[in-house]
């Protein structure tokens, strides 16, 4: 009888043995540590932090001239509250009186979160880019531009991990004169869009 309980107890003590090893295994070696604190998420704008931005804009002018455009780019905090973000870009370019254009390129933007809290932030911007597009941007230019920009924006929580953003700038698009047709482009640009930790 003795003998029996015996290897029961030898029997349940493997089994549970057998279970912890298991949960180690699915779940890392932690797991069985009861009360272990969850990773602190990294604060947004920390050194070396990256991002996924997704961002729509329109930019338009008292002329008559629209231009939306979809933008994808990869933020890099070089700094603690410093961004360094690439973005590529592909849109539509309409002025009344002419045919519209679709839009495409991409752009360097450099945003410095001086006011930086837990849950938002307001930040300066500044940047250039290049775009080519399938007609004349403005019309009677060329399909080759620079788009140099300033503005201002502000960032919030959205859910964990991810900022909703929304900026204003000055948006300007011209060939910096290396054509004799060179109307240029000053626009008001209004973005929006989602921040997502990577």
């Amino acid at each position: 009888m003795i003998v029996f309980a015996c290897a029961l107890a030898a029997t349940g003590a493997c089994a549970a043995a057998t279970a912890v090893d298991a949960r180690a295994l699915l779940l890392g070696p932690d797991a069985g540590e009861a009360g272990a604190p969850a990773p602190a998420a990294t604060r947004f704008g920390a050194k070396d932090s990256l991002r996924l931005n997704v961002e729509g804009d329109w930019a338009g002018n008292l002329d008559g001239t629209n231009i939306g455009q979809g933008r994808l780019g990869i933020a890099w905090f070089f700094v603690d509250d410093f961004e360094l973000a690439f973005y590529g870009s592909a849109g539509y370019a309409a002025e009344a009186g002419a045919s519209g254009a679709g839009v495409f390129g991409g752009d360097l933007q450099l945003r410095w979160h001086l006011f930086a809290a837990d849950t938002w932030s307001v930040f300066l911007s500044g940047g250039c880019g290049m775009i080519g597009s399938s007609g004349p941007v403005p019309a009677g230019g060329t399909n080759f531009n620079f788009t140099p920009s300033a503005g201002v924006g502000a960032t919030i929580d959205a859910w964990e991990g991810t900022r909703a953003y929304l900026s204003v700038r000055w948006y300007h698009v011209s060939n910096a004169g290396t054509s004799s047709d060179n109307p240029g482009f000053n626009g008001l640009d209004l973005w929006v869009g989602l921040s997502f930790a990577l």
